[in-house]
């Protein structure tokens, strides 16, 4: 009888582990959510720590919770550092971008003009394959993550080997394409991995170079650097990844590192960049941000704030899913142990910037992630217009009490006036 009531319970923890016991993620109600209160949030919906950064003209939050490392007990500060990810891609797209408009290399070029034989001949319709599809996802490139084999390496059996970015791209190997070049668009890390290899090629450096001279150091981002290619700076939080039921500590796992993915910055550092491209200053020259908005422009999209109308150059558009309501331009990325994004609506000057210590990703809950990001963002999104709009009648209102009040002392100053 003990026997059997013991294979019962080890059965039913199994049963626990492999369906996992995660509770379905649910945010705290509008009528009392806050900024203070979607970073809780987060941290409850599985985030071991979290950052997040809300400025606009009416507020100024910047608060953590959690811990930077579990084991030593290091409470999380606003000022830690974390793995961007795919954030890194508006930083190649960006210099991509700058390089074309100085002539150095042509994004309506094939991208056989940049890259050897020794790689194009491993994706189908690179003869016709141009680097501005590249840049929007609309090569039909497929996505090294895609591949079973280059997870369960990079994130089980090989997760602290050797990861060049060719040995990443290799998982992307002659591989059939999505569609003919032009013809759709699926979101692929090849694409900027090679876009990466191919600044390279023409600057003959490492693009990690381009970045520092012509972003970092111009915007004076003193916490981002571009890991294993730059010495550290600051502090970098620990990344945890739940796997089976547990918690892993995922620092130590080599990081994905390319055009695509590969740099580390602070939430505030991050806030400025992502203002810097998408808002309304002086940051990229005219040229520049010509080029980005060069695709087919409909509707409201067609502001001259706005950078671009779709995916392009490594920035991306958030639309809330309000029609009345703004667009959202910036990145969001994920990688092992760490997740984040960064926004700026450009016509009422609203940023956000968030880092999570995890990627909320394992065996059996691999969309959690997209549905974490997904209700966060928009909550965030609504928050902050909610904010905006209050702020905006308020200031209607006081202009309105001014009138008022200047056209009651004209009326009583006429009343007073000696005939």
């Amino acid at each position: 009888m003990k026997n059997r009531l013991f294979s019962v319970l080890v059965i039913g923890c199994v049963f626990l582990v492999v369906c996992g016991c995660r509770s379905p993620l649910k945010l705290p109600p509008s009528e009392t959510r806050s900024y203070q209160s979607l970073l809780e949030w987060s941290q409850a919906s599985g985030m071991p720590g979290a950052v997040l950064l809300v400025r606009t003209p009416a507020t100024n939050f910047l608060a953590s919770v959690g811990w930077a490392d579990k084991k030593q007990k290091i409470p999380m500060r606003p000022d830690h550092a974390f793995r961007i990810g795919s954030v890194t891609k508006t930083f190649t797209g960006i210099i991509s971008a700058q390089l074309h408009v100085e002539g150095k290399l042509n994004t309506d070029a094939l991208m056989t003009n940049y890259l050897p034989v020794s790689i194009t001949r491993h994706f189908p319709n690179s003869e016709r394959i141009t680097l501005r599809q590249m840049t929007r996802h609309t090569s039909g490139i497929r996505d090294f993550n895609d591949s079973v084999a280059y997870m369960l390496n990079r994130r089980l059996f090989s997760r602290r080997g050797d990861w060049p970015p060719m040995r990443d791209l290799s998982y992307a190997y002659d591989k059939p394409a999505r569609f003919s070049p032009g013809e759709g668009w699926d979101y692929s890390n090849s694409n900027f991995l090679m876009l990466g290899l191919m600044i390279d090629q023409v600057t003959g450096h490492h693009h990690s170079v381009e970045i520092r001279q012509r972003i970092l150091e111009p915007l004076n981002l003193t916490n981002t650097y571009y890991e294993l290619s730059e010495p550290a700076r600051g502090e970098l939080a620990h990344g945890y990844e739940r796997h089976f039921g547990f918690w892993e500590d995922a620092t130590g796992w080599t990081p994905v590192v390319g055009g695509s993915s590969g740099m580390v910055s602070t939430v505030t550092d991050l806030a400025t960049f992502v203002r810097a491209v998408a808002g309304t200053n002086s940051f990229l020259d005219e040229p520049t941000r010509k080029l980005l908005k060069s695709q087919i422009r409909k509707g409201n999209a067609d502001q001259p704030w706005y950078p671009v109308s779709g995916y392009d150059f490594g920035v991306s558009v958030n639309v809330p899913a309000e029609n009345d309501v703004p667009f959202f331009f910036g990145h969001a990325g994920g990688t092992s142990g760490y997740l984040c994004f960064a926004w700026h609506e450009p016509q009422h000057d609203i940023t956000i910037a968030f880092f999570g210590s995890s990627s909320l990703v394992d065996a059996f809950h691999q969309r959690r992630n997209y549905e974490f990001q997904h209700l966060l963002e928009k909550a965030l999104f609504e928050l902050t217009i909610e904010e905006m709009r209050h702020a905006t009648d308020a200031a209607v209102k006081a202009k309105v009490e001014q009138i008022l009040s200047v056209s009651d002392s004209l009326k009583c100053g006429s009343l007073n006036r000696p005939l």
